[in-house]
């Protein structure tokens, strides 16, 4: 997208004229220029490829959150993988996991974490188990046998990092953030109503699904993976939030959205007065 088209639609945005298919521009004229935030190239590759993704924060999300809640459902039940599988758990863990919960559960940084859990390994697979050392146990036990799991993106994230990177790419001028950050709302609908009726896809080939809705105890709107996991004699499913938002549902569903917080089907979109809705 040429630098004048990104400042017309950014100019067009501020305003308060927000339009779907501006933003949708704005997000595929970034994705390739994103300088390392990641969530803007995510949402412009859902724009490019919304059917399902492969790749990028969301799907490694849900598959590290898939590989950390097989395990501790196994690990319940007295069945604990072997060292090489810990592994791969440890580090779907360690990428899951904040740094807050970091620091409240352990006491320490993200880097010191991943020394002392790798110190930890290193000692197991040379089966120098007497060598390990408290530290090294508490880490290894925790990133070992938890259930972690977080969104993958936030609505103040995305909001954030669109502003920083239009400002840098200058079309967003540092006078115009409030009247920016005025439309966050609309940001926020428009992230949900693109990934909603979407899917990730594993490494196996496994599909799963995306489905927006508010039904958690906050009643916030959210985007969640609809995990399966197999192998268990019947079938086991785990609704997993991945994209988070402030906003309440009853203040920006429609009627019809707002009456079945947890079971909507097909496609949504925003409708004339700003909120979401299904497709008339």
């Amino acid at each position: 997208m040429k630098p004048t088209e990104l400042r017309q639609r950014v100019e067009r945005y501020t305003r308060g004229d927000c339009r779907v298919e501006d933003l949708d521009r704005i997000f595929l004229g970034l994705r390739n220029r994103c300088h390392g935030l990641t969530s803007i190239r995510e949402i412009g590759d859902f724009v490019a490829h919304r059917d399902q993704r492969d790749k990028g924060p969301v799907t490694e999300t849900v598959r590290n959150i898939h590989l950390s809640l097989d395990s501790w459902l196994h690990q319940a039940e007295g069945r604990f993988p072997d060292l090489a599988k810990v592994k791969r758990i440890c580090a779907a863990n360690l990428r899951t996991a904040t740094d807050a919960q970091l620091d409240a559960r352990l006491g320490l940084k993200r880097d010191v974490v991943k020394s002392v859990l790798a110190q930890a390994i290193k000692k197991m697979e040379a089966d120098r188990f007497e060598k390990v050392t408290k530290r090294e146990q508490a880490v290894f036990n925790y990133l070992a046998g938890a259930f972690i799991w977080n969104p993958a993106l936030t609505d103040d994230q995305v909001g954030e990092d669109l502003a920083s990177l239009l400002t840098k790419a200058g079309a967003l001028l540092p006078q115009e953030r409030a009247a920016f950050d005025a439309n966050d709302t609309f940001l926020a609908l428009y992230v949900t109503a693109l990934m909603h009726d979407s899917a990730v896809v594993m490494d196996d080939g496994s599909r799963f699904d995306l489905l927006a809705g508010f039904d958690n105890h906050e009643k916030r709107i959210e985007v969640k993976a609809r995990i399966e996991l197999a192998g268990w004699g019947k079938r086991v499913t785990a609704p997993v939030c991945i994209f988070w938002t402030r906003l309440i549902g009853t203040d920006h569903c429609s009627d019809e959205l707002a009456a079945a917080p947890g079971k909507w089907n097909g496609a949504i979109e925003i409708d004339g007065s700003g909120r979401l809705a299904g497709f008339a």
